[in-house]
């Protein structure tokens, strides 16, 4: 791993666990086992540092739902279903990119709200981008009804994986995958054609 991604990743994981105003530059420097002044060779701040942390999360986030649709179902019906389970998973997984999405989008830093919000609002847009995308074709092949849009099967998609994303906080992976069938049946029964 090269020096950059460590420093990304140990950001990363710091951000996550301590927040921002409890992660220093310092800190940062000790878990990538580097001088403060040679992180400071790569980063000239913490909040330049914070910032390619969040659009790094944010880009990898769009290639997740990308590759998530790039599946092994056969019908429109099966692929949308194992991109729907691998958001479940994905979620349930509690590592530190979620915990710094979650973090992050809820309660950003003071002074850094707009920017921060900016990164991962483009990359919600990006992903229900590639959502509507997969709708469109579902329609197309006849097996999403027309009577929702695209924007409106998106919204309730997300909306869906927002309200399992809190769970995550307190059920174990068992009882959030059985919301998760609930909540999935009952999504496509109503966008089925």
């Amino acid at each position: 791993m090269h020096t950059k991604e460590k420093i990304l990743l140990e950001g990363m994981e710091l951000f996550a666990t301590l927040g921002y105003n409890g992660t220093s530059m310092t800190k940062i420097a000790n878990r990538v086992g580097l001088q403060k002044s040679s992180l400071y060779a790569h980063y000239n701040s913490k909040e330049e540092l914070f910032f390619d942390v969040t659009t790094k999360i944010a880009a990898d986030y769009v290639d997740f739902v990308k590759s998530a649709f790039k599946n092994e179902g056969k019908t429109a019906q099966e692929k949308l279903y194992l991109s729907f389970q691998a958001h479940v998973k994905d979620m349930a997984n509690h590592d530190s990119s979620i915990e710094f999405y979650n973090r992050f989008s809820s309660y950003p830093p003071k002074g850094l709200k707009d920017k921060v919000l900016e990164i991962l609002r483009d990359s919600e847009e990006q992903a229900r981008a590639s959502f509507k995308e997969e709708i469109k074709k579902a329609q197309a092949d006849g097996a999403v009804t027309e009577e929702v849009s695209p924007e409106e099967a998106a919204r309730a998609f997300y909306g869906l994986l927002d309200g399992l994303s809190y769970e995550t906080n307190y059920y174990e992976m068992d009882v959030i995958e059985s919301h998760g069938e609930s909540m999935w049946k009952v999504f496509w029964r109503g966008v089925q054609a």
